[in-house]
């Protein structure tokens, strides 16, 4: 397994903080069941976004970068990047945030099934959902409360994993394929 870091120098890759950083996320790699969860958290994203149609995406390999406004090392673990957003029809604004908050919520949902007991590491989900609400909230001149969508969109995807068990066998699939594209 190979954390790119083709960004850094080698100065950089020298500092106590890199080094405390890449041994970090080298352990969490080679935690057993730990890159399998994060295979079938990205599929989880990737299916939820299907079923609002075709879509483009890019995986991104674990990769560790510099901020140098913080002056931070951050590792990014692996994901799937999409190449553009699903677009929101003027009159469908409700159905796209329900959705879009299907696909923000599956992937935490789907780890934490998993893999009980982990954070299911949707915490960038959850701040893209808010952002979403945000927007659509300003768009339209409606009031959208993200923390209740959120919560309804954990409940709703736990429940449909639970009675439509093909959607996880499709994630567990998408995962396998996942896997190699994500350098895991």
């Amino acid at each position: 397994m190979t954390i790119d870091t083709s960004g850094l120098s080698e100065e950089q890759k020298a500092t106590a903080q890199f080094k405390s950083v890449y041994a970090g996320m080298m352990r969490q790699l080679n935690d057993p069941g730990y890159v399998p969860a994060l295979c079938a958290h990205e599929a989880a994203h990737l299916i939820f976004y299907e079923m609002m149609g075709t879509i483009r995406y890019v995986p991104v390999p674990p990769k560790i970068t510099y901020d140098a406004n913080n002056g931070e090392f951050i590792g990014h673990l692996a994901a799937i990047q999409l190449a553009e957003e699903p677009l929101c029809e003027p009159h469908k604004w409700q159905e796209y945030v329900t959705m879009m908050s299907h696909t923000q919520v599956a992937g935490g949902v789907v780890a934490r099934k998993l893999l009980p007991g982990c954070y299911g590491g949707d915490k960038a989900d959850k701040e893209k959902l808010r952002r979403i609400c945000t927007e659509i909230a300003a768009h339209f001149g409606v009031p959208i409360n993200a923390e209740m969508v959120w919560t309804r969109a954990q409940k709703e995807v736990e429940r449909r994993l639970q009675e439509e068990p093909l959607i996880m066998e499709l994630i567990q699939q998408r995962a396998i394929e996942l896997r190699p594209l994500l350098g895991l």
